[in-house]
């Protein structure tokens, strides 16, 4: 008998597994002394070792695909979701909102019929937006208004099939492009007789044997098919009659940003249709990708389409709205002001920092039937705490032939690419030594640097009105030190400090008195001025409040309000995001010799 126990079963390469076989057969007596490098046997050995090596790589794929963590081919992800009651996003329609004019003298009334179709144009790109619903449009002397028109970006097409109960019939959808949110199936019976309108279920709750229900599911090569009831939990369509799938099919993200838009035909008897874009289009998505089915499809199966806990809520939108880029939920007792019964949800979107009253409403209508009845659902836009770094590195000029314009764009470049990696997200956490070791590791002649970091918040006030205002930096303040400090007689540290604005003709800005106190200040032939006092700062919370403010004129669109923490670690709260602002990058350089 041979001996196998030298055998190396932990590699699998080519050549490993053909010095396995030769070691085998050397081990035999037959073969004991045989020259296997110079004889037919080599090529033999060679085709063993490369079926042993190809079928261990297959083996080892199809492994892989077994699970949804480590398969790679979209099928079988999707294979995996399936299992998980998760339904992959498909293309998404992006959407615009509109008011349309119509100039009709001879109707009494207008129509604006579901599928009419506009032109919206993007440069030199143009794209087909279509109205998803019947509207009314209300109006006088021949002048009908419809205002918030939602105009979705995409052809309507469809697919359509014969139930066949002796052959299983497969109800696809065969355009790839389907946004699956737009899917009506209509089911012809008794030779047109009856038209049956079915509705999309998500969920089996409240369905009987009579429900005019569907279900949508991934199906193979990237497409989604139709599933209807089996009688018992949703109606069977009877056998011979017609389904009739209509979907739209739209171009994905390329229509972000439209603004322009032309009807392409007359609406009843217009002789002028003009459309004013409120908002333009937005929402528009490839569907989703591997990685993010492998992220959100067991999170999603654990919610079971209801929200209970604050990564519910995170979960489901950023699984049905392409657009969402971030979610912070926190209950209602936690807001400033507390707002009991309720839970407020910060949505941070991809394409703009706020967001817009269309895209609250219909997360709203998403999230409610979800939510516990005794809660309600509050959408809020996410408020912002940038960062001011101020930094002065020391550079050793005897290490790099770099200048200090060099050396200063480089550190530039770190804080960016710092802000992007760890910062721009709720919840997010700036460590500063993570930070100053960035700094540090940015340029290998870089020998130390002094970093300072200050809170900033933006606020627009309203000019020539006096108005309360509440800025909220969430977060412990300090002393400021440095450009936004200055020691005064009675031992005054100013903590806070604003940009210049106008107050009764003199150029002021706001500033605390180290005690609490907000107030107006002028800088006058080099001497400081009090104008006024206009409200308080509780330097424990962080909450400013400005009573009666009315600047004449502020220079520029907003007044920044900068504070230095007292914490060097500075970390968002609830709604607010964090992030470093290109024009907040302070660098200053300096050449020494070590």
């Amino acid at each position: 008998m041979a001996d196998n126990s030298s055998r190396d079963l932990t590699t699998l390469d080519f050549e490993t597994v053909k010095d396995n076989l030769k070691e085998y057969l050397k081990s035999q007596d037959i073969f004991k002394d045989y020259d296997f490098e110079a004889s037919n046997i080599n090529v033999l050995l060679d085709v063993l070792a490369y079926n042993t090596n190809i079928n261990s790589f297959y083996l080892n794929m199809i492994a892989n695909e077994m699970f949804l963590d480590s398969a790679l081919l979209r099928d079988s992800i999707i294979s995996h979701a399936k299992e998980l009651n998760y339904l992959p996003r498909s293309f998404r329609s992006a959407v615009a909102n509109v008011n349309i004019t119509i100039d009709d003298p001879v109707s009494s009334s207008v129509i604006i019929p579901r599928g009419t179709t506009f032109t919206g144009t993007a440069g030199t790109r143009n794209f087909t937006f279509t109205t998803a619903e019947n509207i009314s449009v209300g109006g006088s002397e021949s002048v009908f208004v419809a205002n918030n028109v939602l105009l979705y970006e995409g052809d309507y097409t469809q697919d359509s099939y014969v139930v066949d109960y002796q052959n299983e019939t497969n109800y696809q959808i065969t355009n790839k492009t389907v946004d699956t949110n737009s899917i009506i199936v209509s089911v012809i019976e008794d030779n047109g007789e009856n038209i049956l309108t079915y509705q999309r279920a998500e969920t089996l709750f409240g369905l009987d044997s009579q429900s005019q229900v569907f279900f949508i599911q991934p199906s193979d090569n990237e497409t989604y098919e139709i599933v209807f009831g089996d009688g018992v939990i949703g109606r069977r369509p009877k056998d011979r009659s017609i389904v009739v799938v209509e979907y739209r099919a739209c171009n994905g993200e390329l229509p972000n940003g439209v603004r322009t838009f032309v009807s392409d035909g007359d609406i009843a008897q217009s002789t002028r249709v003009v459309v004013e874009t409120n908002s333009s289009a937005t929402g528009g998505a490839i569907p989703e990708s591997i990685t993010s089915i492998k992220q959100n499809a067991p999170r999603a199966f654990t919610t079971q389409e209801r929200v209970v806990t604050t990564d519910d809520y995170e979960t489901l939108l950023k699984t049905n709205f392409s657009e969402v880029n971030a979610v912070s939920a926190y209950g209602g007792e936690e807001a400033v002001p507390p707002q009991f019964g309720k839970v407020i949800i910060a949505v941070d979107l991809k394409t703009t920092d706020e967001l817009p009253p269309s895209r609250r409403i219909a997360y709203r209508n998403f999230i409610k039937p979800r939510s516990p009845l005794s809660i309600d659902p509050v959408f809020v836009s996410p408020d912002f705490t940038y960062v001011q770094v101020n930094t002065n590195v020391k550079y050793n000029i005897n290490e790099t032939s770099l200048s200090q314009s060099d050396i200063e764009s480089i550190v530039a470049s770190t804080i960016q690419n710092f802000n992007i990696v760890n910062l721009n997200g709720f919840n997010k956490t700036l460590f500063y030594s993570n930070l100053v070791s960035s700094i540090d590791g940015s340029q290998a002649a870089i020998v130390s640097n002094d970093t300072e970091l200050f809170a900033v918040k933006l606020f627009e006030p309203f000019v020539g009105q006096s108005r309360n205002y509440d800025i909220d930096f969430g977060m412990s303040l300090n002393d400021i030190i440095g450009q936004l400090s200055e020691t005064r007689p009675n031992n005054e540290i100013s903590v806070l400090r604003s940009t210049p604005f106008f107050f009764n003709g003199v150029e002021c800005f706001l500033e605390d008195d180290g005690n609490g106190l907000m107030r107006i200040m002028t800088n006058q032939q080099e001497a400081r001025s009090l104008i006024r006092e206009t409200g308080t700062v509780d330097y424990q919370s962080g909450l400013v409040k400005l009573e009666g403010f009315r600047p004449q004129s502020i220079i520029g669109e907003q007044i920044e309000l900068r504070a230095r923490t007292l914490e060097r670690d500075i970390t968002s709260q609830r709604r607010t995001i964090l992030s470093i602002r290109d024009v907040d990058i302070n660098v200053n350089v300096e050449q020494v010799r070590v």
